[in-house]
């Protein structure tokens, strides 16, 4: 097992412990989110618990909303990694109470694995990735 610690910019802080969901690519959270099943379209994978990390968002300012709703429907993921952070995406992790953390653009692309635990204490400036 092998620990990455990776600094981040904490734009809504709170505690993460959930494994992670690599996307390398941007997400409209308006048309790609299905918000009651807790999925993530493109993909047919599910975001609801996990770690979501993508390069950034795209779309409509529902997307603020649909992030919401994942939180009203229980199928919120666990926190997201942005390398690319909107408005949009921090309105709706405000709103919904997700944590939401920065990451210095280029990580998904550089990143050699797919699957992996992530932690995140919070009022700390850093995430630590466990992989195999």
């Amino acid at each position: 097992m092998s620990t990455l610690r990776l600094q981040v910019k904490v734009l809504v802080d709170g505690d993460c412990r959930a494994p992670l969901y690599l996307y390398n690519g941007y997400v409209s959270f308006f048309g790609e989110v299905d918000p009651v099943n807790g999925l993530h379209r493109a993909t047919g994978e599910g975001i609801s618990g996990k770690a979501f990390a993508f390069k950034g968002g795209r779309g409509s300012t529902v997307g603020s909303y649909v992030i919401y709703a994942l939180k009203y429907y229980g199928k919120q993921p666990a926190c997201l990694l942005v390398e690319e952070v909107e408005p949009i995406i921090v309105t709706g992790c405000v709103m919904a109470d997700i944590p939401l953390f920065q990451v210095e653009k280029g990580f998904l692309s550089k990143i050699g694995f797919k699957r992996g635990l992530l932690v995140h204490e919070r009022g700390s400036n850093y995430v630590e990735i466990e992989y195999e």
